[in-house]
């Protein structure tokens, strides 16, 4: 039993302490503006704390982000893997929403050690053709008919 503490109390001393890690964060990632629902933004990984809990069964998760939003989500790879992705509940539009979200990624792991870390996603513009709004787009639509007959 002696041995034991002490293989913890070295493993402790060279990890640092107690402490959980997200791996590759704070970071920031980027993703084009209409992109479909899970695709990929960032990949990291946990550094597990001393005790070599295993992480909460639904964790890491984004706990808030600047601006609020529901357009992002942690899914797990595998093992200490993890990826956040884009989940479709809210279209990504460089030209309308907003193009910079701070999401602050939170893990614990069964004793209850934490950490928090920030993933800066950035939306790039993508090149559209135009859309035409209104008369604009009542007008395009009647010359397309005509042409076609």
């Amino acid at each position: 039993m002696q041995e034991a503490i002490i293989l913890l109390a070295l493993l402790g001393a060279m990890s640092g302490g107690e402490a959980l890690h997200l791996i590759l964060l704070p970071a920031t990632g980027n993703v084009a503006e209409n992109s479909p629902p899970g695709t990929s933004v960032h990949k990291f990984s946990v550094k597990l704390s001393a005790s070599l809990s295993p992480v909460i069964p639904g964790f890491p998760q984004i706990v808030n982000s600047n601006p609020l939003t529901e357009a992002f989500r942690v899914n797990w790879l595998s093992g200490t893997y993890f990826e956040v992705v884009t989940t479709g509940m809210e279209q990504l539009d460089f030209e309308t929403g907003p193009n910079i979200f701070d999401l602050q990624i939170y893990v614990k792991d069964e004793v209850g050690v934490t950490d928090l870390q920030v993933l800066t996603v950035q939306v790039t513009d993508v090149n559209e053709p135009p859309q035409f709004q209104g008369n604009l787009a009542e007008a395009r639509h009647e010359c397309t008919q005509s042409w076609r007959n």
